[in-house]
């Protein structure tokens, strides 16, 4: 049997203070989650602990509305 994993943006940040923060958030209180960076972000957060590029942090569907009510009043909602 397989788990099909769905995974959607939670948030997409531009800092690493902000990334902290949300995944911080997200490992104490048990909720899986990735982090996708962009571009080379990947290769900068490796060679200088930073990236200079938007972070994608996924979770799964199933957890989003979760995640959402546990970020919001913290972080606050994402300007489009």
């Amino acid at each position: 049997m397989t788990d099909n994993i769905d995974l959607v943006v939670l948030r997409t940040v531009e800092n690493e203070f902000e990334m902290n923060m949300i995944t911080a958030i997200l490992k104490d209180n048990e909720i899986p989650f990735l982090v996708k960076n962009k571009g080379s972000g990947s290769y900068m957060r490796i060679i200088t602990g930073s990236s200079p590029f938007r972070t994608d942090i996924m979770v799964d569907k199933k957890s989003f509305e979760d995640a959402m009510e546990l970020i919001i009043p913290i972080i606050g909602e994402q300007e489009i």
